[in-house]
């Protein structure tokens, strides 16, 4: 296991060159050293990467991933180069929670978070007394510390998920590319002709459409924001609302970041056969409860395929039990290896600014530094840039 890991993690380094940049500056200079860094990120070969850079800039890393998405070949090749991981993909809600505060008793002075459960948990139970600053990737993270969390934070949040490069580049290319490749991998389904209904047109919902809609799909884009719909409209997808798409769908994808979104009304009046996927982080966009509940039998086609016989004998198929698709068990590798370089060149960039200005930062949540992004953007365009 620790030989298939450690394969998967050296493929993915030689193509993370912004990642690889970093660190041979991070190798000179030991910018972290000294430094605890308290992660909850994916455990995945790019992650493992992003770890790696931070361990070579003198910190001390330990991590755990989120429910269903951690790879536990690359867990065990971390936990061997001195990256102490938390939990496996087994793991529930419940275990998660343990492997959240596992990862706080070892008093980290950063905290890289994803989808706000470390930070969140760390406010709520821990004295933040050395405490430096955080880092926040998803969008649905970004919406907990402003909304429910709001003005509890003694120190800065650097909200990646603010950056335009990684709303461009990872959550519109990089979430595209990969929940279509995740449906198409869980399913082996067809994509051209195929009705899809994508709940949300935010960045990655934007993504998740377009990239339907170039393989050929029937793509309705459902969005309660009138500038999102308009925007949609405009990018030639037919707008709806969810309720009027229940009859025509035949798959649904949630992409959203927000919970409650599919309910017991929707389910009850999809067509036999639908199908529920997320794209989102957390699966409470889906109302698993009632799917759960009310169905008459539950059987598992595919270790990423449910099927929920409701007691009227309509057939509702649920993937990746309603966590991220793009990280299912068979479909999914995440984001693209390249689009992840720039998510994380952000990260690790965002951390080495937090050491260097925290002292003079505002608290609470806040945007990535227009610095950090100017160097980032600038690094990526001459990578990807090829001489004439």
């Amino acid at each position: 296991m620790i030989a298939t890991g450690k394969k998967s993690i050296y493929w993915t380094e030689i193509n993370m060159n912004l990642l690889q940049e970093i660190k041979e500056s991070f190798l000179k200079t030991k910018p972290l050293q000294g430094l605890t860094i308290g992660m909850c990120l994916h455990v995945e070969p790019k992650t493992a990467v992003l770890c790696k850079t931070l361990k070579a800039g003198g910190a001390n890393v330990i991590i755990t991933g989120s429910p269903g998405t951690t790879k536990d070949d690359v867990a065990a090749a971390m936990d061997d180069e001195g990256i102490k991981v938390y939990g496996q993909r087994s793991d529930g809600r419940e275990e998660h929670l343990q492997n959240i505060h596992s990862v706080l008793k070892h008093h980290p002075q950063i905290l890289m978070d994803n989808g706000a459960d470390l930070t969140r948990e760390y406010i709520k139970y821990y004295n933040a007394e050395g405490l430096i600053g955080c880092t926040e990737e998803t969008t649905t993270g970004a919406n907990l510390l402003r909304e429910d969390s709001k003005g509890k934070f003694p120190v800065p949040i650097i909200v990646i998920n603010d950056s335009p490069l990684k709303q461009i580049v990872e959550n519109e290319h990089g979430v595209g590319q990969t929940i279509v490749q995740g449906f198409m991998r869980t399913t082996n389904l067809i994509v051209p002709t195929k009705r899809f209904v994508v709940i949300g047109y935010g960045t990655c919902g934007r993504g998740v459409a377009r990239y339907l809609r170039s393989l050929g799909a029937q793509v309705t884009v459902v969005d309660q924001n009138p500038i999102a719909g308009l925007e949609a409209a405009l990018d030639g997808i037919r707008v709806a609302r969810l309720e009027d798409t229940l009859a025509y769908g035949q798959v649904f994808i949630t992409v959203t970041g927000r919970p409650n979104i599919i309910k017991k009304e929707h389910i009850d009046k999809m067509n036999d056969g639908a199908i529920l996927a997320n794209a989102g982080h957390f699966s409470w966009e889906i109302d698993l409860k009632y799917l759960e509940s009310e169905a008459d039998t539950i059987d598992r086609l595919s270790p990423d395929i449910e099927q929920f016989t409701m007691k009227d004998g309509r057939r509702v198929m649920l993937l990746t039990k309603g966590e991220m698709l793009n990280l299912a068990q068979e479909g999914g590798g995440g984001n693209p290896v390249e689009t992840m370089d720039l998510g994380f060149a952000l990260q690790a960039s965002s951390v080495l600014y937090l050491v260097k200005q925290h002292a003079q930062m505002a608290t609470g949540p806040q945007p990535v530094p227009h610095e950090v992004n100017i160097k980032v953007a600038s690094n990526m365009l001459k990578q990807l840039s090829l001489p004439l």
